[in-house]
């Protein structure tokens, strides 16, 4: 005697599982993987003022990329020790990349928030090619060395005592 059919939800459900542990298999259709240690993911779009940026352009600097919301209080409580580490640093070859995560309608808010501390930046929706993924908790920030290598993923608002302690070591080595 041959075993019961499965019941159609049972049947349903086995495809359906099926056939997204097939897709996510596929090249290209996973998450994003940014591993501390390997080469920087690709990132280019357009930032806020109309240019286009890539972040492979910026490589001999130390870049600071940051995911961020315009509505986010631990963004907004972070963003002038960004400016003020940015501008001590700078000569340095230090630079910083501020990434909107917000709804594309919020634009205007997003450059304005950037505009007000002089940080370049660009919107998610805008991305033309992106190895980070869509969305983090913000603030997120990954800081990228001189030779285009992910080297700290850091998580929440970011003081200046702090910003001095994850990113001196990176722009004080030696190229």
């Amino acid at each position: 005697m041959s075993a019961p059919a499965p019941h159609p939800r049972q049947a349903r459900r086995r495809a359906v599982t099926a056939l997204l542990a097939a897709l996510l298999a596929l090249p290209g259709t996973g998450r994003a993987v940014t591993e501390v240690g390997a080469p920087a993911p690709a990132l280019r779009g357009v930032l806020v003022s109309g240019e286009p940026f890539d972040l492979a352009d910026y490589r001999g600097k130390v870049v600071l990329v940051n995911f961020y919301s315009s509505y986010c209080r631990g963004c907004a409580y972070e963003i002038g020790s960004l400016e003020t580490f940015r501008d001590e640093h700078a000569a340095e070859g230090f630079h910083v990349l501020m990434i909107g995560v917000d709804r594309p309608e919020d634009k205007g808010r997003v450059a304005r928030m950037l505009g007000i501390y002089d940080l370049q930046g660009g919107m998610t929706d805008e991305l033309t090619a992106s190895g980070f993924e869509r969305r983090y908790p913000t603030p997120t920030a990954f800081v990228i060395d001189r030779e285009g290598v992910l080297r700290e993923r850091i998580n929440g608002a970011k003081t200046l005592p702090r910003l001095n302690e994850l990113l001196l070591p990176w722009i004080r080595k030696a190229p």
